[in-house]
C-alpha cells in the first residue's frame, strides 16, 4: 500500500506536535518532490535527532548551514546539537558564528558562556553573561518580557513522557530544559552567575 502524500502544512503540524516519525515521512516526501529549503532541512534534522539517529541528524544540519550560510539560526541549532553530542569545540565554534551573524542573540551568548566556563575561561564567560543580561534588559525596557521573547533557535528537547508518581525527573531532563525552555535557561544562568546559590 502506497503512503498518502503529506502537504507541507500537515507535515509542519506533525512536527509541532512532536510526531517525529510521521513528520519525517512528510519531509522526505517534500524532498522527493524537489522542495528543499533551510527550514525543511532543519526540521527534518530535528526529527532524525528525536528518533535517535544523532550523527545523521548532525549531517542534515550541515546541509541546512550549507544552504543558508548567513542564517545565525542554523549555526545556533547545530551548536546545540553538537553540545548534546559532547562536541564542545564544535558547539563553541558554531555559537561564535551565530553570534557573529546576530550579536544580539542572548541565548547563544549564554550558551557559549556556559561552554567556555567548562574550559575554565571564566572571564570570557562572564563577559558573555553580562552582554546577554544587557540585551535582556533592553527587551524589558521595551516592554517585552524576556522570558516570552523569541528564544534563540534550538531544536526541541527530546519528547518528554509524563513522570509517573514513582519516577523522579532525571538529571538529563533538567539539563535539556535549561537549553530548550527560556524560563528555565534564565533561572539557571542566574543560579550559575550567583555562584550556585539561589
Amino acid at each position: 500500500m502506497k503512503e498518502a502524500k503529506l502537504t507541507r502544512a500537515t507535515t509542519e503540524g506533525l512536527y509541532k506536535e512532536g510526531q517525529w516519525a510521521q513528520a519525517l515521512i512528510g519531509f522526505d516526501q517534500l524532498l522527493e518532490n524537489g522542495v528543499s529549503d533551510g527550514n525543511l532541512l532543519h526540521d527534518r534534522a530535528v526529527c532524525i535527532f528525536q528518533l535517535g539517529r544523532q550523527k545523521e541528524a548532525l549531517q542534515e544540519l550541515d546541509k541546512a548551514v550549507d544552504k543558508e550560510p548567513n542564517n545565525p539560526y542554523r549555526y545556533a541549532s547545530r551548536a546545540w546539537m553538537r553540545s548534546a553530542l559532547k562536541d564542545v569545540d564544535g558547539a563553541i565554534s558554531d555559537y561564535k558564528k551565530a553570534i557573529e551573524l546576530d550579536p544580539e542573540d542572548a541565548i547563544s551568548l549564554n550558551n557559549l558562556g556556559l561552554l567556555e566556563e567548562q574550559y575554565g575561561h571564566r572571564k570570557a564567560a562572564q563577559e558573555r553573561f553580562k552582554k546577554a543580561d544587557t540585551l535582556l534588559g533592553i527587551l524589558k525596557d521595551a516592554g517585552v518580557d524576556p522570558s516570552e521573547a523569541e528564544p534563540a533557535p534550538s531544536p526541541p528537547a527530546p519528547e518528554k513522557k509524563e513522570a509517573q508518581p514513582h519516577e523522579k525527573k532525571g538529571l538529563w531532563a533538567e539539563v535539556k530544559a535549561v537549553f530548550t525552555e527560556p524560563k528555565q535557561a534564565k533561572a539557571f544562568f542566574r543560579f550559575v552567575r550567583n555562584g550556585f546559590r539561589s
